[in-house]
């Protein structure tokens, strides 16, 4: 009897330790573990061989070392699809690299000590920038990143979206004026039916899809969020959605009048995408191909994330090579050999509303303010942040990235970086830009 009951203690202790066993393995792994599965596998995986699925806050508000590597290799964490290159010829950038940019004396409202480009990289506090100047590089470092690696984009991919536009517009596929109703069936007798291409390129459809509002990055029921989940930015739910992203706009409502408040909202971005990929019948990366890519002499492929459910990242996770969006950036100025802005898509980068530029729109806006003020900030437009007195424009990311174009110093500014810490020195590129780009040697 006294056996019969050690072999039942025996069989309960080792079924209870099989039990813990399954549950180690069958626990979620933590942002470290799966880093170290990507870097030892680093492969660019399939859809079905995905093994990395963010969470949150890990994949968005993370800091540190891993979420740099996920910036550098986002192909290994996000489904992506490539925009090709194909057999175009890469633009070779001829350096011509300044022995005193790095040292020059940068400033900002935004904070209270002198920098330089030199101590920038070397503090680490960015992981790549490079300038050009007259087609030429004059400076270019890598204190966190590879040359090689296709690094997060971030909202500067919403550039390219505009871009995409005005090619659409100068074809006569659309106009900037129609209504988004006149396009995309899902928003006709819904509130957002009138509002126009143009006033999701200046962001201010009046959409109720903040992305500047309280929880949402986090809350499951906001509409910001199911976008991320839509995008595959953030685990799709499994079975499916229940409706499309583009009816889940249609649906989300109009929160004010448009035109009347600039509301920075990466759901402007999504709407005009499908507008997009509706009258030209091709999915946005092989508009990207089309209308950029294969005419700026990239050195490498690029990617956008795409979901399973065919919805591009065009508001943000493109990656690409630093020199390609360098490349990309010159292809607005006079060096180019091909450019690929029209006088009319220069004009209307041109062209703004300045008291609009300075309503109150959320977070990101008041950041806006705040990092340019007295240095000419005047208004923005066309997906890009802002465009200064003197005709420069920039667009930035989240994160840290950013794109500063001159066409008359014929001067182009990238730059990428990452959430490192709780400091905001990640930022410091974002803030410093336009003091950079007003230095006197730029003024030849």
């Amino acid at each position: 009897m006294l056996n019969y009951k050690l072999s039942l203690k025996v069989l309960f202790t080792l079924s209870l330790l099989l039990f813990v066993g399954c549950k180690k393995q069958v626990k979620e792994p933590t942002l470290e573990e799966k880093i170290v599965l990507a870097i030892e596998s680093r492969k660019i995986p399939a859809l079905k061989d995905q093994k990395i699925n963010f969470t949150i806050p890990e994949s968005l508000i993370g800091r540190g070392p891993q979420i740099t590597e996920v910036f550098r290799h986002m192909e290994n964490y996000i489904p992506t699809i490539l925009i090709e290159k194909g057999h175009t010829k890469t633009t070779k950038l001829p350096e011509n690299i300044s022995r005193t940019l790095g040292q020059e004396i940068l400033t900002s409202a935004y904070f209270e000590k002198e920098t330089s480009l030199d101590q920038i990289c070397d503090e680490k506090q960015i992981n790549g920038v490079i300038v050009l100047h007259k087609g030429q590089v004059v400076y270019e470092r890598y204190p966190e990143m590879e040359p090689s690696d296709k690094h997060f984009l971030g909202s500067v991919s919403k550039t390219f979206l505009g871009t995409i536009i005005a090619h659409l517009a100068d074809e006569g596929k659309l106009n900037e004026q129609d209504a988004i109703g006149k396009y995309l069936t899902e928003f006709k007798g819904k509130p957002l039916e009138n509002v126009t291409i143009e006033n999701l390129l200046r962001m201010t459809s009046g959409i109720n899809c903040r992305e500047s509002d309280e929880g949402s990055f986090t809350d499951p029921n906001h509409c910001f969020y199911k976008l991320l989940q839509h995008s595959a930015v953030y685990t799709e739910p499994n079975p499916g959605f229940e409706e499309s992203l583009i009816e889940l706009l249609a649906n989300s409502g109009q929160i004010e009048p448009a035109g009347q408040t600039f509301d920075y909202t990466s759901a402007n971005s999504v709407i005009l995408t499908t507008i997009a990929e509706s009258v030209s019948s091709k999915p946005f990366h092989e508009l990207v191909q089309d209308y950029i890519w294969t005419r700026i002499g990239a050195e490498d492929d690029a990617r956008v994330t795409l979901s399973s459910t065919g919805v591009a990242g065009s508001y943000g996770p493109m990656l690409m090579r630093l020199r390609d969006l360098g490349r990309y950036g010159l292809a607005f100025t006079d060096d180019a050999s091909t450019k690929i802005a029209s006088t009319r898509y220069i004009n209307q980068i041109h062209t703004g509303d300045s008291a609009l530029f300075r309503s109150e729109g959320g977070t990101d806006q008041h950041l806006r303010k705040k990092y340019f003020e007295g240095q000419g900030a005047d208004f923005q437009s066309y997906h890009w942040d802002v465009i200064f007195e003197d005709g420069d424009f920039l667009k930035t990311g989240f994160g840290g990235q950013g794109l500063y174009i001159s066409p008359t110093k014929r001067l182009v500014i990238a730059f990428f970086s990452t959430k490192k810490d709780e400091t905001n020195k990640n930022m410091y590129m974002t803030a410093l830009v336009r003091s950079l780009a007003l230095l006197e040697q730029f003024k030849e």
